[in-house]
């Protein structure tokens, strides 16, 4: 699998940046960042989605290289829609290394570069769950109406919509046994449990929250990964007829030779997203410890696949403990031949939700705009981060305070 590399210094929250790797990030195929409220972690994933939304949009033929870095659209248009155009300062200096493109901002300057060999390029369906998802619980008639809603959200509601209206029957849900049912004749979402039903704007915080985002996470897996049919895995008709005009434009292409026109002219002509791109707010948002584990799992088991990907910011020393688990079941799982000792890792993780620790990476970002990665030992992250360390303090608070205690009895 291919893996991204992003570098952002003096860019809103995020000063010095990175502090190793020359100041890039490697993006694998799961890559968290964790810190207190405005240190940047949102910050970091909103660029890397816009990032792979470009090169996306580029290698479909969209827009030209020379749209994006005219007229500071990159700031004005692209940076906006995540409403982070306002973290841009003098010395700002972003630069993405894509699979296709090299995009740079520097000294108040968008440039971008295309790679020469980019035949192994594999569309993705880039999705972004903002925070403020559980609102669509509620106004999914009425978001675009609503002033000064998040782009990102009013996207998501589309695709939400999308999810709910080709549902055929109900899907379980990964929280408390339930189940989300869509009457479509009155475009109406209900939590089904064994003894009642709710609607879905009545259902508690942590499930208005979890349903619009594992509903069409699991709507887009089964497109993209499984191949069922939907709208949002083609091109639209204008961007059909964009693609026939850059395959026109190839074949009266005479520097390139016949093998390469033809693979692109292959690639080109295959306007079905063949990998998925989750980029994910607080997934744990609203939700009780062992249904932060049961959604996480869920979460990995549908980004699993090879040129997957999951990218998502916590503040939940929980959802760091649960993806340890995940790499350790997959390294036993490589030697256990026995059926029940198999059965038993299944039972403690799923074993299609076990991940290889070589393809996670966990960023802690502080205060002062700084990012380091967590530490592994044996490809496992260590424990010694800011998360459990809070969780440590607590304990050694409370000690402190029974020391006091027995002094006066």
């Amino acid at each position: 699998m291919f893996t991204n590399k992003l570098k952002v210094e003096n860019f809103g929250p995020i000063k010095a940046g990175y502090e190793a790797d020359d100041g890039y990030l490697s993006l694998n195929q799961l890559s968290v960042f964790c810190g207190t409220q405005g240190t940047g972690k949102s910050t970091l994933v909103k660029l890397y989605s816009t990032f792979v939304w470009l090169e996306k949009a580029l290698m479909r033929g969209e827009m030209k290289a020379s749209y994006p870095v005219q007229y500071s659209r990159f700031v004005k248009k692209y940076l906006a829609y995540h409403g982070i155009d306002t973290y841009v300062c003098p010395d700002t200096y972003i630069h993405f290394k894509g699979q296709c493109y090299d995009f740079e901002y520097k000294e108040g300057t968008f440039s971008l570069t295309e790679h020469i060999d980019n035949i192994g390029y594999q569309r993705p369906q880039v999705m972004y769950y903002p925070a403020e998802r559980n609102l669509l619980s509620s106004i999914v008639e009425k978001a675009s109406a609503i002033k000064g809603l998040p782009e990102s959200l009013l996207t998501l509601q589309t695709d939400y919509r999308q999810a709910c209206q080709s549902m055929s029957e109900d899907v379980s849900l990964p929280i408390n046994k339930v189940r989300f049912h869509y009457d479509t004749l009155n475009q109406i979402g209900r939590i089904v449990a064994s003894d009642h039903t709710v609607r879905i704007d009545k259902a508690s915080s942590g499930l208005q929250s979890a349903t619009p985002l594992y509903i069409t996470l699991n709507h887009l897996y089964e497109c993209t990964c499984l191949g069922k049919q939907s709208n949002t895995t083609k091109a639209t008709s204008k961007e059909q007829e964009t693609i026939d005009k850059r395959i026109h434009s190839l074949l009266l292409d005479d520097t390139i030779d016949d093998t390469t026109r033809s693979l692109l002219i292959k690639k080109l002509s295959d306007n079905i997203n063949k990998r998925l791109i989750s980029i994910i707010e607080e997934p744990e948002q609203n939700l009780f410890p062992d249904s932060q584990e049961k959604v996480l799992y869920e979460l990995i088991r549908l980004s699993a696949q090879a040129d997957n990907q999951l990218l998502f910011t916590t503040h939940s020393p929980y959802m760091i403990n649960f993806i340890m688990l995940a790499i350790k079941a997959f390294q036993v799982a490589q030697i256990a031949t026995d059926a029940k000792d198999r059965q038993t890792i299944d039972t403690i993780v799923p074993l299609g939700s076990a991940i290889d620790g070589e393809k996670v990476s966990i960023y802690q970002i502080d205060l002062e705009g700084n990012i380091c990665q967590l530490p592994k030992y044996e490809d496992i992250p260590t424990d010694d981060n800011y998360l459990n360390t809070i969780l440590m303090n607590t304990n050694t608070k409370y000690s402190d305070l029974v020391e006091i205690q027995m002094r006066y009895e």
